[in-house]
């Protein structure tokens, strides 16, 4: 008998209490939320915060999604003393029978699955609850549609070319499913979507989200504001957040300016300083994250979390790049690479976050870089941060500069720069008081190359902002923008270099895989190029 293209659910449900996670005393069951499950708004919140839940899994935003951008690119590499993890992606030879692409793929469509049927039975709960009950349940459906929305941006970045990718969006993406699948024996062979397709039923979703979502940007929980929840619980900001990265994907750069600009408006969010930011970044709910996915001291991945993967203390074996030349590279094709350690300045309170150390692991590696933004495996009190503050001074800088282009808008790309020397003056000492391309703020290179440079230079300091964030592979596909793949952190001989471009035989790796089991079950589904 063929599988299921969706796997069924282990719906878990779940209470908030502040922003952590507590267990009710209800066993999760092995199938798909059916109908007579929704008679009531403890019904609806409890699948709701289930759908958060599932995001924390390791298969997704508890570990794989950070991880796996930053091994394929060029940020990150796998330590030699390793428990096979991220074997395949470190030397970009992945393939579609690869674990983490087939736990990924089901991670996310149980998102999907979970949130179809919370959509779907909005009507019947309406229904059936009092009128001081409906502001809060129309913000619970927001949410479903919002994280609908986020799950299938995700499936698109991992499993398909960006939009822009063909001139109208015709290649192939992912299935959309957007209906509950409610009976056990029912076999669903969806084929792919055109990535146009599933980008504008996500702008769908984000539309449907912000229609029903609290203006004010307020959590409801049992009908009162529960401001502990706002950094944990997709909300209007964090969902306009969403837009403005979804709208720098999709190259909507009038739009990436709207959304990010009403965030940053809104005056609930701050940047991190310099001096602060190291302790600042993983304070949970701290001032500049938008939405984290929660994890707490009896509630996370544990072992499987993307903290253990980097602490020393745990298995450590996820590090960053470093430059250095030996007999097996060549200085040209060193000359343009920058490891993610070069890539900041020695003042750039960043470049602590890969530190040099050495690996805590007999015939482990010395002096490399080691990857400590997420590294709390005692207490696990570490948010994994979804949406920042700094992303929406950097998506707009980017946009305002890509409309100042292609405008001749002077005012815009002044703008700009405002923006992205703000982040720079935030995380740098010396930036205070030497600011970054301030020159181009008299000397406006409309059209010209340096133009293009300036451009490029914001996607760079997206690398050093984002850096382990699980962002910069899809800058780079989005961008097309070639790279030089370290797949060893050591500095001997048995370091190999691998430049990916467009023509390399590695380009099609940039991507994953369609899981095999998906295409030997699902006669409609049709495999990605070169796998």
């Amino acid at each position: 008998m063929k599988n299921k293209i969706f796997i069924f659910s282990l719906i878990a449900t779940f209470s908030f209490a502040g922003c952590n996670k507590d267990f009710l005393d209800l066993k999760p069951q092995q199938s798909v939320f059916t109908d007579d499950m929704f008679t009531d708004m403890a019904t609806t919140r409890a699948a709701v915060n289930g759908l958060y839940s599932l995001m924390q899994s390791y298969s997704y935003y508890g570990r794989d999604a950070m991880v796996i951008p930053e091994v394929l690119s060029d940020n990150a590499t796998r330590s030699v003393k390793t428990g096979n993890r991220y074997t395949g992606m470190n030397t970009m030879t992945h393939t579609a029978t690869d674990a983490n692409v087939s736990r990924m793929w089901s991670q996310i469509y149980r998102v999907v699955t979970n949130a179809n049927n919370v959509i779907a039975n909005e009507n019947k709960v309406k229904a059936l609850i009092t009128a001081s009950e409906q502001p809060e349940l129309a913000q619970l459906i927001g949410e479903a549609y919002a994280v609908r929305a986020l799950a299938y941006f995700d499936l698109a970045k991992f499993f398909s070319r960006p939009l822009k990718f063909s001139t109208d969006g015709s290649h192939l993406c992912v299935p959309l499913v957007l209906k509950p699948i409610t009976n056990v024996t029912e076999v669903v062979y969806p084929a792919r979507n055109t990535a146009a397709e599933v980008y504008a039923q996500i702008d769908a979703d984000i539309t449907a989200a912000l229609n029903r979502l609290p203006t004010t940007g307020a959590v409801l929980k049992n009908g009162v504001e529960a401001t502990t929840l706002f950094k944990v619980r997709l909300n209007k900001f964090s969902v306009l957040a969403l837009k403005a990265r979804i709208a720098i994907f999709k190259e909507d750069w009038t739009t990436a300016v709207t959304a990010a600009t009403e965030v940053i408006n809104s005056g609930k969010y701050t940047l991190f300083g310099y001096s602060s930011m190291l302790q600042d970044f993983i304070t949970q709910n701290n001032v500049e994250s938008i939405f984290e996915v929660a994890n707490n001291t009896i509630d996370n991945p544990g072992t499987d979390s993307y903290a253990y993967l980097s602490s020393q203390l745990g298995y450590g074996e996820m590090l960053g790049t470093k430059q250095s030349m030996n007999n097996s590279t060549s200085a040209t094709t060193l000359s343009t690479f920058k490891g993610l350690y070069e890539s900041y300045s020695a003042t750039d309170t960043r470049r602590q976050f890969v530190a040099l150390g050495n690996r805590n692991s007999l015939g482990g590696e010395t002096n490399v870089p080691l990857c400590t933004k997420y590294t709390n495996i005692v207490t696990y009190l570490e948010n994994i941060k979804v949406l920042r503050l700094s992303e929406m001074y950097l998506s707009r800088g980017e946009a305002l500069a890509r409309l100042a282009v292609l405008n001749n808008d002077a005012t815009a790309l002044t703008s700009s720069l405002t923006d992205v020397n703000l982040i720079r003056k935030s995380r740098d000492t010396a930036s205070a008081t030497k600011p970054y391309l301030a020159s181009l703020a008299t000397t406006l290179p409309m059209g010209a190359i340096r133009a293009t440079a300036y451009v490029d230079s914001i996607v760079v300091e997206r690398r050093k902002e984002f850096a382990l964030e699980g962002q910069r592979l899809f800058d780079l596909n989005r961008t097309k923008t070639n790279y030089v793949k370290i797949n060893a952190a050591g500095n001997g001989s048995s370091r190999l270099i691998q430049y990916t471009a467009t023509t390399s035989s590695y380009y099609n790796r940039t991507i994953l895989p369609i899981p095999v089991s998906q295409v030997q079950n699902n006669p409609n589904m049709v495999q990605n190029p070169g796998f």
